[in-house]
């Protein structure tokens, strides 16, 4: 007599489980993915951080990151007060951002630059298609950065424009990149294969609007406001000169949100 299921193995087969169930120690993964993400330095890692799904979904804790890296880098900021000037702050604060990044805002600033003056992306990777517009415009980026965060002088100003600008630049990356095309996979501290979708848009962007709005109320809504107006010219840029975005992109697209945040702090604090 014929088994009333066929084949037999339905007896004992359960349904299949989604391969990125949203467990604790899937989301511990995505977190960590997420840290890698920022930094250039997990490159040297030479393995493999999680595949294109979780890489993706990674992106949901950007803002969170950012919130913990800005709070650190402002507790340094505060603890040199006493024995250096504030433009000497600046420059070695922002100097400790990069370094902790791995050069990730310089480098993808001057890639941005020279992709979007050329049109496409230039023929090789990493320092070797850096040419001599992008380069300066690292360097410039750099000084314009450490220059606004001087003007800033009131103490809790300071460190609420480290914080913002941590984490708001960070999180920049996810609208950036939302529904844009992906380019190149280089340019993070993981391979960037997209697409960002509406869950890690969405997601992410309550988070940052959240914290900010709870931390920083008027203040931190004329940041957004600023920076989502930013964030729409980016969007642009990139889709009419590259159709899409890079990893080298987004970095870039954050090192520009980054020093938005501190020129709009620096004029509301004059």
């Amino acid at each position: 007599m014929l088994p009333l299921v066929w084949p037999p193995q339905a007896f004992t087969t359960m349904e299949a489980e989604p391969p990125h169930r949203e467990t604790p120690a899937n989301l511990l993964r995505e977190l960590l993915i997420a840290i890698a993400t920022l930094s250039r330095w997990a490159l040297f890692a030479r393995r493999e951080f999680g595949d294109s799904e979780q890489r993706a979904r990674a992106m949901v804790f950007l803002p969170i990151i950012g919130l913990v890296a800005g709070i650190a880098f402002a507790f340094i900021d505060r603890t040199i007060t006493a024995v250096l000037s504030p433009m000497a702050r600046s420059f070695i604060v922002i100097l400790f951002i990069e370094v902790v990044a791995g050069g990730l805002d310089a480098l993808g600033i001057a890639d941005l630059v020279d992709a979007i003056r050329i049109g496409s992306r230039p023929a090789s990777t990493g320092l070797a298609r850096i040419g001599p517009v992008g380069a300066l415009a690292a360097i410039a980026w750099f000084i314009a950065t450490a220059s606004l965060l001087a003007r800033i002088h009131d103490p809790a100003s300071r460190s609420g424009a480290l914080v913002m600008a941590s984490m708001l630049s960070r999180w920049s990356m996810v609208p950036i990149g939302y529904g844009l095309r992906p380019l190149e996979r280089w340019g993070l501290g993981v391979p960037y294969e997209g697409p960002i979708r509406f869950r890690e848009f969405s997601v992410s962007s309550a988070i940052a609007l959240a914290l900010t709005m709870a931390l920083y109320e008027n203040v931190g809504l004329a940041v957004i406001v600023v920076l989502a107006l930013t964030i729409l010219a980016m969007r642009l840029a990139l889709s009419r000169r590259l159709g899409g975005a890079a990893g080298y992109a987004l970095a870039g697209g954050m090192a520009i949100c980054e020093l938005i945040v501190f020129a709009t702090m620096a004029l509301l604090t004059r």
